[in-house]
This record gives C-alpha cells, sequence and structure tokens, in this order.
C-alpha cells in the first residue's frame, strides 16, 4: 500500500497537473489533505516526506550532523571577524559589529 502510494505521487510529480485539478487555497480550511499536502511546493511537507521512512537513529545521527555543521560555520564566520575586527583592547571607534553574551 505504502509502496502504491509513493508511486502515485512520483507519477503525479512527474506528470503535468492542470489548474483544474490543482486544489483551491482559499476553499481548503488549512489543513492537509489525505494524499499530502494541498500546496504545491512546501517545505515543511517535503522534509516530513523525505524523513518519514527513516529510523529515528537516523534523524537523529543527521540532526546532530546539521548541528556540527552550523557550529563549524560559525566558529569560522567568528574567526573571519575577528579578523577583520581584532578587539586588542585599544579600539579606536564604535565597530558596527557589538558582541552581546547571552549565555
Amino acid at each position: 500500500m505504502a509502496e502504491a502510494t509513493k508511486d502515485e505521487r512520483a507519477k503525479r510529480a512527474r506528470a503535468h497537473v492542470p489548474a483544474s485539478d490543482v486544489p483551491d487555497p482559499a476553499a481548503s480550511d488549512g489543513s492537509h489533505v489525505q494524499g499530502g499536502c494541498p500546496v504545491a511546493w512546501c517545505p515543511i511537507c517535503m522534509a516530513v516526506t523525505a524523513v518519514q521512512p527513516l529510523k529515528p537513529e537516523v534523524i537523529e545521527h543527521l540532526l546532530k550532523a546539521g548541528t556540527e555543521m552550523l557550529l563549524a560555520f560559525r566558529g569560522v564566520i567568528d574567526a573571519r571577524a575577528e579578523e577583520l575586527h581584532p578587539t586588542d583592547g585599544d579600539q579606536s571607534g564604535p565597530t558596527r559589529l557589538e558582541k552581546i553574551d547571552i549565555g
């Protein structure tokens, strides 16, 4: 049953959908329909559909890897900001970048 649904979704994605078959967003009550999201390119529904068949351990691993990647990007950006605006103690004037410690 699940494989048939995936095949139907793939066929619909490849086929051109006439405008008369597209649901009217104004007529929708805001909830998702049985077969999927009524919005053609809903990023939330696409993400849920992509991770739905995965095991929770895989999702947890991907989230941890994504967190580490974002922390690495932050480190690179912070290092680059330090190169551009060194904080040696003798600041000659106000800077546009102000570091606020929140934690």
